[in-house]
Formats: C-alpha cells, structure tokens, sequence
C-alpha cells in the first residue's frame, strides 16, 4: 500500500466508522431506558384517569412512550409499546374481572394494549425518518387519532374506554371539546406530548439538529402556555328552545344488594328500592308544591319487562299518576328463546306504554358473545351470556309533546354507550335538547368502572352541547351541564334522588356539526404523513447495527 493509500485509508476509516452516529439528529435511547419509559408512560397515562384524574400525566405520559421508541432495534420498540399498553390498558379495565373473571379481563387489557403498539411501530417510522420538528409531531399526533378512531370502532364496535379525551374532564383543555370534539383532545393531547418529548431531549443534549441545548425550553413553554389558555376558551353559543330553559327531572338512584356471585342474577330487592325512593320524591314534590316532568328510572331497574308483570306494572303507573309525570325505566325484553333486548320504556299517568328504545350498541362478550362457539373452546365464561343481547334499529330521541306527555326532546342512551361518540352524535342530529344515561354498574363492584364512565358523561355533554342525567342503579350519579358543571350527585352504593332542573339546549356545537370528519381528517393526515415519511431516504435514527442492538 502506498503512502497516499494508507493516508486515505486512515482518513476513511474513523469516518465510516462513526457515519451512522453521524447521521443521528436524536441521540437513540439506550434500551433498558426505553422498557422503563415504556412501563412508567402507561402509568403516567393511567393516573390521568378517574379516579385520580392527574390529566396533567397525560402528555407526560405519551412524551414517554415517544422516547421510548426512539431505539435503533424495531423489535425493542414493539416491546416498548407493549408494555406502555399493558401498564394502562391491563390497570383501566380491572372492572371487567369482576364479572368475567380474571382471564378474560386479562385478555381484554392484553387485546386492548395492542393498539399501542400498533401506534407505536407508526409512529417510530415517521419520528426514525423525520426526526422530532413540528412536521414530525404534527403527523404522530395525527396517527395517535388515527389508532383511538380504530380501537374504537374494530372489531365489533370497538372500545373506546382509553380514549385519553376521557381522561380530560377534570382539566381546562375540556372546554377545547365542543370545538373540536373528541378526536380534537386526543390530537392536542397527543401534540402536548410531543412538544413536551422535543423539549426535554434538547434540554437533554439529545438532539443534534433543530432545537438543542437551552432552546428545548420553548417546546416545553409552549405546551405549558397552550393549556392555560384554554382557561378562558369560551364555549360556543348554545340556544334554549324559547320558553322552555329546562326540564324538571327526579332521577332515581334506588341501590341494591349486591349481585350473586355465581348467577349474576339482580337481587330481588332493586325494584322495591327504586320504587321507594321514587315514592319519597313524590310526596316531597308535593309538599313542596313542585311539579316534575320527568322521572327516570336506571338500566335494569324492573328486572324483566314490566310490561308483561301486572305486579310491577301497576305501582309504577299508580308513581306516574301521583307525580302527574311519566316514568322512564330500564327493562330487559326477552325475543324468543336466545335473544333479549336492553329496553328503556316509558310509564304514563294515561296507563299507557307509548314508548321504547332499544340499546343499539351491546357490548361484546358482556351482553352478547359474538362467535360463541369459537370462545367457549377458550373459556365456559362466555355461556354466563345465556342470552345474546341484539341491537335495536332506532335513534332513541323521545318526544315528550309528540307522546301528549310534556314538552322537550329527550335523547336516551343505556350504560356503555356513553362513551361511543357516533352515538351521542346521532341523538343530537336528533333534536335531542337533553340526554339521559340510563346505566347498572352493579355488576363491577367497587371497581373504577362507575367513577370512569361518569367521567365520560361529562366528557360527552361538553362536546355535545347537551345536559346529561347519567343514572345508575348503585351510582356514580351526576347531572352535568352543557359547559360540564355538576348540578347534582349520588355516591357510589348511596340510595337517592337527583331532583334538578335540567337546562335544555337547541344549539350545535362545532364538534357535532363536523360529526366523524375531525377524526376521519387527523386520521388521513396521519397516513399520508406517514407515507411521506416512509418514502424519504432520510434518517434520524439509524438503524440498528450488529454489535449495537437495542441503542
């Protein structure tokens, strides 16, 4: 070799050596830091939930999942997201064992934490090629919408339960909601997170290129400024209908004892419970010299249709006459040997039934089994569903002055379906100017299921425009405004009455004029983000390296 040669050689070598270094603009984090990123964000994210609503976790935690699979090594990156999910998903639906058992409860936390790394592998594609700029957030973020969208909706109607909108009704970003609906607080909770993940490894000496050092102060500042703005967000305009400001509702919560642990069969005495408090309501009415308009009662609170039972057919008349208001009750209504719907049906003072809705969102694998026999070759569990519980076909919007029993517009929704957003969206496109919530939430015990749907209540009557009456037979019980104020509450396991004037409304909000098209456009930016991404040649994480693996 000649001189010139060797003096090349020496020159090439070092530099070849540290050219994938080089081409970092993010240093990659070393891997057992990303399993620990990955474990402490999805607990980060499960104490933003009820019932401890820290929401300001949230972003924490999403910024910790984002470092975490900053990694060389895709298969770290899989176990990173993994576990992130675990640690939320597995902790968030510890309801579903009290009923289920613990096996299925895990299945379903270990199904539900497979979205997350579903995120997790597409948003490392697009943050491994275009670094962490605002491009790069803007794309994650919309990719995060895109993954809750489908979590909650596939397979069989999806569950939404983790949606980190939810997570937000303790926290000023709610009063974002009626503007940019659900979909729009998951991505500015997302964008939150990727702010917060910028900033920190610049501050860090992490980042090489863009915002480094000092600097990584402005994305932090910008996220801590974006969240007291929304302090004083107004909420859009949102009309009474003239004449009529409110609707006077007693909303039952009676309590029980507790559900057999073996039948899951209610106890005898939900009906009489129910009927009570609802008798104590009256006579105060009277003595009050007040007139109700409404009285409802929860999901499940008659048993089997009372319509079929003269014994609790002619109390619950007898109710609405003394009250001089009908009564909405939730029923279950057998069809034929297999099958049953979840029913709410109304009581008149006129002795009539004039209507019903049916629940149109049953939950999979807790009120039907869908494949049953294909899952009771996995667990007998499934044959506690001894009736498949079928969808009904209408929107459930009552018309008081149509049925000659009042005025207002009454949107009805059972339990679960709170939390599905189409769905509220459909009672509002409607007419609905309230909601009531008819929920059981016996069968999950003291779990964190009651307070969580709660929260999603008043997640929905914000981004709605509407008053929601959420009713349960062992509570949580609330009545929350259209700007998200609670105007009245009975605890968990109380016995109780909720006796509220309900403000009614007959505006849109800009959430649900947009209707499913905020999450359906985040969603298509997120693809073609990552489309882009995944055609460019650059990258600012190289990839992994023999001898290098996991940094």
């Amino acid at each position: 070799m000649t001189a010139p040669t060797a003096a090349a050689a020496r020159r090439s070598g070092p530099t070849a050596r540290s050219r994938g270094r080089d081409l970092d603009e993010v240093t990659p984090t070393p891997w057992p830091v990303a399993l620990l990123c990955g474990v402490l964000g999805g607990v980060c994210v499960l104490l933003a939930f009820p019932p401890y609503d820290l929401w300001m976790l949230l972003p924490v935690g999403i910024a910790l999942l984002g470092a975490g699979l900053l990694v060389r090594s895709t298969a770290v990156a899989v176990l990173v997201s993994l576990l992130w999910g675990l640690a939320l998903c597995v902790p968030l639906t510890h309801w579903a064992s009290t009923y289920a058992g613990t096996m299925p409860w895990i299945a379903l936390g270990v199904f539900e934490a497979l979205y997350s790394v579903l995120f997790g592998l597409l948003a490392r594609a697009v943050m491994v090629r275009r670094g962490l700029g605002i491009g790069s957030a803007v794309v994650v973020s919309a990719l995060w919408v895109g993954v809750e969208t489908l979590r909650g909706t596939a397979p069989w109607g999806g569950l939404p339960w983790a949606s980190s909108a939810f997570a937000l009704a303790q926290s000023p970003l709610l009063n974002l909601g009626p503007w940019i609906g659900l979909a729009g607080l998951s991505f500015v909770a997302a964008m939150l997170g990727q702010l917060l993940l910028g900033g920190v490894l610049a501050l860090l000496g992490r980042r090489r290129r863009g915002l480094t050092g000092l600097a990584g102060v402005w994305p932090i500042a910008v996220a801590v400024a974006a969240v007291l703005a929304t302090v004083v967000v107004p909420h859009p305009m949102n009309r009474a209908p003239a004449d009529r400001p409110s609707l006077r509702v007693a909303a039952i919560q009676g309590s029980m004892g507790e559900i057999d642990p073996v039948s899951f069969t209610m106890p005898d005495d939900v009906f009489d419970n129910h009927l009570a408090v609802t008798r104590d309501v009256i006579d105060a009415a009277a003595e009050d010299e007040t007139a109700l308009d409404l009285i409802v009662w929860p999901e499940d609170s008659t048993g089997w249709d009372p319509r079929q039972d003269p014994a609790l057919a002619r109390p619950l008349t007898r109710a609405a006459q003394d009250a001089d208001a009908p009564v909405l009750v939730g029923t279950q209504v057998r069809v034929g040997e297999t099958e049953r719907l979840n029913q709410s049906v109304l009581f008149t003072p006129e002795e009539t039934t004039p209507y019903a809705y049916s629940k149109r969102h049953p939950v999979p694998f807790g009120e039907y089994i869908p494949m049953r026999d294909l899952f009771r070759t996995v667990t007998d569990k499934v044959d506690l569903v001894s009736l498949d519980m079928i969808p009904g076909e209408e929107v459930g919007v009552m018309d008081l002055a149509a049925l000659d029993q009042g005025e207002g517009r009454v949107g009805i929704l059972i339990c679960f379906e709170i939390a599905y957003d189409a769905l509220v969206q459909d009672v509002v496109d409607d007419g609905a100017e309230m909601i009531v919530v008819q929920s059981n939430n016996a069968l999950f015990g003291d779990s964190h299921e009651a307070i969580q749907q709660l929260a999603q209540a008043k997640v929905m009557a914000v981004t709605s425009g509407r008053s929601v009456v959420h009713i349960s037979t062992v509570g949580h019980s609330a009545v929350f405004t259209p700007e998200g104020r609670r105007l009245d509450v009975v605890g968990h396991w109380d016995q109780g009455a909720m006796v509220t004037d309900v403000p009614l409304r007959t505006g849109i909000t800009p959430a649900m004029a947009a209707g499913p098209w905020i999450a359906v456009g985040l969603s298509a930016l997120g693809l073609l983000g990552l489309l882009g991404a995944l055609g460019s040649g650059r990258r600012a994480v190289a990839r992994s390296r023999r001898g290098r693996r996991g940094r």
